[in-house]
């Protein structure tokens, strides 16, 4: 989220940068946060400072876990320099802050993207049940069956291929065929109808 220049030693462009919308404001990194301390946790703790304008904890898509880090935006830069000194190696919660103050002119534009919605756990074991049990249609239990005797096919190859005089139903026992007789469903329901 932090523009890197170490490597290229150039400042980054103005336009990638929080720059100009936030002139006076200062960001704060806090590393190495505690599990269980959350937004509003960090919010109240936080605040004894001075006003938080926007405040944002990384967190993993696919679990929703907190990585461990966050980036606060202070109302005034002298506040956020104070904060990233007094808070700096502070031990909360047996965890050792690491806190820093960020200039303006090296905050990415999207760090706080989506800081003001609350973050969403999404079920990613639910989804995949409910996709995994849906009913399949005809195509996609076609398509099963059609890879299933395919994969049947190459094994029989392979077990003669081998020399080993096998026999085994396998699936093609049970697959099934498809059928030759028509159904009319419209004509059916008109009879009930009638």
């Amino acid at each position: 989220a932090v523009v890197s220049t170490q490597s290229t030693g150039e400042t980054p462009s103005n336009d990638q940068t929080l720059d100009k919308d936030y002139k006076g404001m200062g960001v704060v990194y806090v590393g190495h946060i505690p599990h269980h301390f959350q937004e509003k946790e960090m919010r109240q703790f936080f605040e004894q400072f001075g006003d938080i304008l926007k405040l944002r904890i990384s967190r993993s898509k696919k679990t929703a876990n907190s990585k461990g880090y966050a980036f606060i935006l202070f109302e005034n830069e002298e506040v956020a320099k104070i904060v990233a000194d007094t808070m700096n190696d502070y031990i909360l919660c047996g965890r050792l802050l690491k806190c820093q103050y960020i200039p303006m002119n090296k905050v990415h534009k999207d760090t706080f993207k989506g800081a003001s919605r609350p973050f969403k756990k999404i079920d990613w074991q639910g989804r995949a049940k409910v996709d995994r049990n849906r009913v399949k249609s005809t195509e996609e239990q076609q398509k099963s069956v059609k890879r299933l005797l395919k994969k049947e096919k190459d094994r029989r190859r392979k077990i003669a291929a081998l020399g080993i005089d096998y026999d085994f139903p396998g699936y093609t026992a049970i697959a099934p065929k498809p059928s030759s007789k028509k159904t009319f469903a419209d004509e059916e329901e008109e009879m009930d109808v009638a």
